[in-house]
């Protein structure tokens, strides 16, 4: 309950500093969206999402990255530890998706293409085109064309990732080709809290999120897109800037901090550690991102890891929390949905796969800069040079790197990567596995799912592969 309340709270904050004054007459229900204009639902579209990806699923992400261990003194997430997730976890994060703001997103490009209010409508359908992917992506198979229809369709069918992700590049194809000049396009300002109103930088969001949906294909069919990801390669127009939430929307009060850090830092504190795969990678390549990723413990100099699900086994080595280093994010730190080092990484790979080794060479190394930058911390161009630990070496170096870029950042997509690529190929044996030494690949089909919906799928173990795994 109080993480619901969190996120109605974020969604006030937002329309207290993103819409009219007008929002909070007595005689408008702020809850009904055939009242409120798409100004009042764009920006809930995006806190919405933010809360759930910025959040549990940066948490969920973190440790099936190897980013985070539970740490020793506390439990409260073995089950991660355990692999031994139920129908009930993270149920709440689906329903808030599917409830909210992919929702809002639905009824926000309804309306802005009747009224062929094209940006809106962009906007809206790149936000819940993100949002579907992942969930697409956890689930294997989620309601999709049948969704969003409230009572007029109770039991939505069930859809295969790879058709959801093939109806999600027609949806984004759509929306790049619409003419953003009409006299009927309005003008987006402080209701977007990403790009503020910028549309030729949501151009860029779109093309940078479709190369990410053509190379899940890689494993399944690699030439499926070659066509369309070399002509987006040649068109070059992809994301320059992180995109992420902007620096107004979290203030350091209760409720209105950053989603992960609000719950995993502050609420539920004491739990959450860096883990020693990440930790000892970094220490072994004098990697100085590493004091940036991760904190010392107090009244220490160096940053300590815990192995994965060795919270029981290594409490005489470290009795609790404070002998172990946290993740650095703050009440304020964004949410990212693409950071620039991801995106330039994502274009390392197509060009490996679909260009030259020239250009992924130089994508690489521009990836492993901004992650420096993103990270605040003086670039060491020695690790990455000829001979250096982190000479480029094709699509393993590029996933490394990448896996390293998303601490913090985008963790779930570093989750995704691994299963998708096999890289990193050096994670480790949690030590309180229940599937022996397979890793997860997807979350449970929700529990709510499993009561209300009468097509939900049969139930698939949590080391199942998704359609796109290696």
């Amino acid at each position: 309950m109080k993480r619901l309340i969190y996120y109605l709270l974020l969604i006030v904050t937002v329309v207290s500093t993103g819409c009219s004054d007008g929002f909070f007459d007595i005689n408008k229900d702020p809850n009904n969206p055939s009242t409120a204009d798409n100004s009042f639902l764009l920006p809930s579209t995006i806190t919405g999402s933010a809360y759930v990806i910025g959040g549990y699923y940066e948490q969920l992400g973190g440790f099936w990255a190897q980013h985070y261990a539970q740490s020793t003194g506390a439990s409260q997430w073995a089950t991660l530890e355990e692999f031994s997730l139920d129908e009930s976890d993270y149920d709440r994060q689906f329903t808030i998706l599917y409830s909210g703001p992919l929702m809002d997103c639905q009824v926000v490009r309804d309306r802005a293409k009747a009224s062929q209010d094209w940006s809106y409508y962009m906007v809206a359908t790149l936000m819940q085109s993100y949002t579907f992917q992942v969930l697409a992506d956890l689930y294997d198979q989620i309601p999709f064309s049948e969704a969003l229809n409230g009572v007029n369709k109770m039991s939505p069918k069930y859809e295969l990732g790879k058709d959801v992700n093939d109806s999600l590049i027609k949806r984004v194809d759509f929306a790049l080709k619409q003419d953003l000049s009409l006299k009927t396009v309005s003008k987006i300002d402080k209701q977007d809290f990403i790009f503020k109103g910028h549309m030729d930088q949501w151009v860029r969001f779109g093309n940078t999120l479709k190369l990410k949906l053509y190379l899940r294909w890689v494993n399944v069919d690699p030439n499926k897109y070659k066509a369309e990801i070399q002509a987006l390669l040649a068109e070059d127009n992809f994301l320059t800037t992180s995109a992420a939430t902007v620096s107004t929307l979290f203030k350091n009060e209760e409720n209105k901090r950053n989603p992960f850090y609000e719950t995993f830092m502050d609420r539920l504190s004491g739990n959450i550690c860096a883990s020693k795969t990440l930790v000892s990678y970094l220490q072994n390549s004098g990697d100085s991102r590493l004091n940036a990723i991760f904190l010392p413990p107090k009244g220490k100099t160096q940053v300590v890891g815990l192995g994965q699900g060795r919270y029981k086994d290594d409490q005489t080595l470290y009795a609790n929390i404070d002998n172990l280093s946290l993740p650095n994010v703050n009440g304020l730190s964004p949410v990212y949905f693409f950071t620039l080092p991801e995106v330039e990484f994502l274009l390392a790979e197509a060009e490996l796969r679909y260009g030259t080794e020239a250009k992924a060479k130089q994508h690489y190394e521009n990836g492993i800069e901004a992650s420096y930058a993103l990270y605040n911390v003086t670039p060491q161009p020695a690790l990455y040079a000829t001979g250096g630990v982190y000479e480029y070496n094709g699509l393993e170096s590029i996933i490394n790197q990448k896996w390293i870029a998303a601490a913090n950042c985008n963790t779930i997509e570093a989750f995704f990567d691994r299963n998708r690529t096999g890289y990193p190929s050096f994670f480790v044996k949690s030590a309180v596995s229940s599937i022996g030494n397979n890793f997860p690949q997807r979350l449970l089909f929700p529990d709510t799912e499993r009561k209300t919906n009468t097509k939900t799928p049969v139930r698939q173990n949590i080391d199942v592969k998704v359609w796109w795994a290696k």
